[in-house]
């Protein structure tokens, strides 16, 4: 299947993302603009799956990969305030934890704070997005993966257990099984994603080290960035939030 045929879908998904935005922008109600944002979720996740499948060898795809994931996490990021505000509280999760494992395998360190530095000079990749302009530098997809930490910690908060799709929790991995149907079962696994730091946690622990995790990385970004000081404070007082909201002292984030 050739790299011209494979970009269809996503040319698909990102018309159904723009379209979501539409209806979100043109005051429809809450349940029509979620149901667009859970169409468009649908579409970009395939096309993920599809990659992590086959048939193309994954060196190929690598790049495309990386940059379809991050797009993932984006808009997973729009949907979730858009799904929670429809009702469809089962879907708040599932979309959650779709960004989570989405935005861990397109980010270059792999939640490690300590390879930070060492990554913010490396490759930008093609950004996928409707109005998308520029590509996406390294220290974007480290930062979206902070921020879908959070996310998802906020979600867990507010709806515990927050476990996404029913089964057994899966432990994001960049190993992926081949062929058509395996992208059908991969697509679900994103939904119920788990950091492997994470698995066996309780649903507190889980959102706390979450949260710790994302300051973390925003402290790491901050130390080669500063003018990302803003973003790592901004971090700082969600994870206070987020301890007030479940009734625990915030813990201590070195």
């Amino acid at each position: 299947m050739s790299k011209h045929h494979m970009r269809g879908p996503l040319q698909t998904a990102l018309a159904t993302w723009q379209q979501a935005r539409t209806t979100a922008s043109s005051g429809a109600p809450p349940r029509r603009t979620g149901v667009a944002y859970h169409r468009a979720v649908n579409h970009l996740q395939m096309y993920a799956c599809m990659l992590r499948a086959g048939p193309r060898p994954r060196e190929e795809v690598r790049d495309e990969l990386s940059a379809t994931c991050h797009a993932l996490s984006v808009l997973c990021r729009e949907s979730v305030p858009k799904v929670a505000a429809s009702g469809a509280a089962h879907y708040v999760a599932v979309h959650a934890r779709t960004a989570l494992a989405a935005a861990h395998l397109a980010d270059p360190v792999r939640g490690d704070p300590g390879r930070v530095g060492a990554a913010l000079d490396g490759p930008a990749l093609e950004r996928f997005d409707p109005d998308g302009a520029g590509d996406v530098l390294p220290a974007e997809r480290i930062a979206g993966a902070a921020d879908v930490r959070l996310m998802l910690a906020s979600v867990i908060a507010e709806r515990p257990p927050a476990r996404g799709a029913t089964g057994t929790p899966w432990r994001i991995t960049e190993d992926a099984d081949g062929g058509f149907r395996a992208a059908y079962r991969d697509r679900r696994r994103f939904r119920r994603a788990v950091l492997p730091g994470c698995a066996g946690l309780d649903p507190q622990a889980e959102a706390l080290r979450l949260g710790g995790d994302a300051v973390r990385l925003h402290a790491a970004l901050a130390a080669g960035l500063p003018g990302h000081r803003t973003e790592l404070a901004r971090a700082q007082r969600q994870l206070a939030d987020l301890a007030r909201l479940l009734g625990v002292a915030a813990p201590s984030v070195g």
